[in-house]
This record gives structure tokens, C-alpha cells and sequence, in this order.
């Protein structure tokens, strides 16, 4: 396993780990195969922050995937202190920016919070969008499929990965004029945006999206709580996440 402390590796061995588990100054990544204990490392500097630091619980927020995942690590590290870690924030990319988007939602142009979408929900709404489409706007390629479940499909996947990579209107407007074949998108993602803010509804990937964009607009209040941010499997984050 490796620490990459200021862009330098180092490589850590078991041995070493009390060393750099109490080395908690910088943005550090931790790089190891499966299974050589980089949860495990994360749970000791959570537990070397609250106990041997002696922190606020609730400047420290994990972040993980998953239910399941976060329901381990709150185990972990409330095994590791034996007492209760109610006060810190162990929670996944998606609850933190679902209360991030609540305390924003009308700083974001929403109504109120928004509900979120479940997949087949998103889907649906999608589905029924390019019903209503005019085919004179998307590529020819596209023109005979847009009112099939396969299609409906294919354009939730590209809202979610424009969600992704924080593409805003402006700059997803770009990307598409650049490719004959997404002809229409543009403007159909900004009719799903409308359709979705006049019905108080978000779905997972936009939830992330906006809940970046409420704290790179306002941070104050939100970044300034926490001075320790550890994040769980960060390789297969996006980079909304």
C-alpha cells in the first residue's frame, strides 16, 4: 500500500501504518490492491482524529457507497471508540448532498427540496419526455427510436454521466454541437431539467450536481464545519462525487 502525501509515494507497510494513520496534515490518497486494508486505514486515522486528536466529532465527515458500506464503517469506528459516534457524519455522497441541497434549494432556483427520483422513476419521466419530442430535432439516427424503451434508456444514461461531469447548460450545449449524433440533447436535457423543477423532483445524478454547485456558489456554513473529510473506494469516484 501506498500514501501519496503532497504527490509523493511512500510506500507503508503494516509496520508503518501508526506512523502515517497519525499523519493527518495535507490532502493525502491511499493507493493498495484489494484487500490490503485501506478501510481498515481510513477506520484508524477516524479513530486517531477523534480520540488521540481529540476533534470535534462533528468536524469530521466519511463518506462512502452504499448503505452498507457506511453502516460498516460507523461500526468499525464506533467499536474502535467504544462509544457512540452519533455526532459524526458517516453517510454516502448522496444523503450528504440531499441535505446539502436542502439547506440550498432556494438559493438553487428550487421551490423547495426537491423528492428524489428512484431509477425506474427517472426512466419513466424520460420516456414520456421523448414521446413528446419533435423528431425534427434529434440526429436522423435517432429519429425512428425515440419513443422506445431502449432509447428512453440510452438518454438516462447520458443525463447521468452530463450529471457526472458537471456539465452545465452552456457547456453540455457545446459538447453537442461538436457531434452530429447528439443533435436535440442539449435541449431535451434542459426540457427534463424544467420538467423535473416544475414537479419538485431531482434524480440521484443531478442531486449530486447541484449540491456542487450550491456549495461552489456559497460555501460558507457547509465547507467551513468540518477541518477532516475521509472518503472510502475514492478510486471509483466521479468526479461530481
Amino acid at each position: 500500500m501506498t500514501s501519496s502525501p503532497a504527490l509523493d509515494d511512500i510506500r507503508v507497510d503494516p509496520s508503518d501504518w501508526p506512523r502515517w494513520v497519525a499523519d493527518t496534515d495535507g490532502a493525502q490518497v491511499v493507493v493498495g490492491g484489494p484487500g490490503t486494508g485501506k478501510t481498515e486505514f481510513l477506520v484508524r486515522r477516524a479513530l486517531h482524529l477523534l480520540d488521540d486528536r481529540g476533534i470535534d466529532p462533528s468536524s469530521l465527515l466519511v463518506l462512502s457507497f452504499g448503505r452498507r458500506g457506511v453502516a460498516d464503517l460507523r461500526d468499525r469506528v464506533r467499536t474502535g471508540l467504544q462509544r457512540s459516534v452519533s455526532q459524526t457524519d458517516v453517510t454516502t455522497f448522496h444523503a450528504f448532498a440531499a441535505r446539502v441541497l436542502e439547506l440550498r434549494a432556494v438559493d438553487r432556483g428550487w421551490d423547495q427540496p426537491p423528492e428524489v427520483l428512484t431509477g425506474p422513476e427517472q426512466v419513466a419521466v424520460v420516456h414520456s419526455l421523448l414521446g413528446e419530442a419533435d423528431p425534427s430535432h434529434f440526429s436522423p439516427a435517432f429519429r425512428d427510436v425515440l419513443s422506445t424503451s431502449t432509447f428512453a434508456a440510452e438518454a438516462t444514461d447520458f443525463v447521468l454521466r452530463c450529471r457526472e461531469q458537471l456539465l452545465a447548460p452552456t457547456a453540455l450545449a457545446a459538447v453537442c454541437a461538436t457531434r452530429a449524433e447528439w443533435r436535440g440533447l442539449a435541449e431535451f436535457v434542459g426540457r427534463y431539467d424544467a420538467r423535473l423543477r416544475a414537479s419538485s423532483r431531482i434524480d440521484y445524478g443531478t442531486l449530486l450536481a447541484e449540491a456542487v454547485w450550491a456549495v461552489e456558489e456559497a460555501p460558507e456554513g457547509i465547507v467551513s464545519q468540518f477541518t477532516h473529510v475521509l472518503v472510502d473506494e475514492y478510486q471509483d469516484t466521479t468526479p461530481a462525487q
